[in-house]
């Protein structure tokens, strides 16, 4: 009989449970011995079901603003202490509220939404509600129109009113002007820059000078752009994989006169990539949760 000791998820299956990037997992095995997993036969990691409880506790972390290496810390502390708990009971709590948000917009009721903003913003940090629960809210929306529930106007009714609102919360963060400038991008195809407004304000709060553009943009513009700004990092979102290819080939034309750039893709597009397509642009791959951003951040962005 299988216990919760016993190994049983490999890398893939757990990034799939935990919505993480497997090159995540490792770094936090690697750089931070978050966890220890096992090994099969093989060599390949096996997690057990306590794996997967610490995980969580360590995403919630996360989620609330801590580094990877303050979450590992702070487990370890609280360890030492006896304190030591997997529980998140707080957790799912976001989820609700993100339901009841954007009920209230899809009912075109504004001020109902932002009296629920208002209670999340009681409970949780300004970067928790920014990043957190504008993304379930949006990944509910965009569930909702494949299922044909909603309309296309109240699509973009939602949509545009979470733009505003992550817009004019990232305008009041302060920037490094002496760091070099971010430039993010809509891939082709792309139909909203919500996703990207949402990283946008992730790179914002951790100080970096980011400019974030809406769909739409023709190759020739962004030349022109990043030929203007000089920047370290031109990222591009793209949420579908039949359009993967397009946005990295457009990404590549538009750096081709600054080499030095160092690029990114973001977006579920990539997680869905069959596994013989990944290998091309899996170093290009920012990551679909705050956890995997912090990991590329830190590899490619911080000295």
């Amino acid at each position: 009989m299988m216990t919760s000791k016993d190994g049983k998820y490999n890398i893939k299956a757990v990034s799939k449970k935990l919505g993480i990037h497997p090159g995540t997992l490792r770094a936090w095995e690697r750089r931070y011995q978050a966890i220890n997993p096992d090994r099969n036969e093989s060599g390949h990691r096996l997690y057990t079901d306590e794996h997967i409880a610490v995980l969580r506790w360590l995403i919630e972390k996360v989620n609330e603003g801590f580094s990877i290496k303050q979450a590992v810390e702070l487990k370890e502390a609280d360890k030492a202490s006896g304190e030591w708990s997997t529980a998140t009971d707080n957790s799912s709590y976001i989820s609700h509220l993100a339901t009841d948000f954007l009920k209230a917009l899809l009912a075109f009721d504004e001020e109902q939404a932002q009296e629920w903003l208002n209670r999340a913003f009681s409970m949780y940090s300004m970067e928790r509600v920014a990043i957190e629960l504008f993304s379930i809210a949006y990944d509910m929306l965009e569930q909702e129109r494949r299922q044909g529930t909603i309309t296309l106007a109240h699509q973009q009714y939602a949509v545009r009113a979470m733009e505003a609102k992550i817009t004019n919360l990232a305008m009041v963060l302060p920037a490094d002007k002496s760091k070099q400038k971010i430039l993010l991008f809509c891939g082709p195809h792309e139909q909203s820059a919500l996703p990207l407004r949402i990283f946008a304000f992730y790179l914002k709060r951790k100080g970096f000078s980011t400019i974030c553009f809406g769909t739409g943009i023709s190759v020739e513009d962004a030349e022109l752009v990043v030929q203007q700004c000089a920047p370290i990092l031109v990222a591009v979102s793209c949420r579908d994989e039949q359009n993967m290819q397009a946005a990295e080939d457009w990404l590549k034309q538009v750096i081709k006169k600054q080499p030095n750039t160092k690029i990114g893709l973001l977006g579920k597009g990539f997680p869905e990539l069959p596994d013989n397509k990944k290998a091309n642009c899996e170093t290009l791959f920012i990551g679909k949760s705050r956890a995997d951003w912090e990991i590329w951040v830190e590899r490619m962005l911080q000295p």
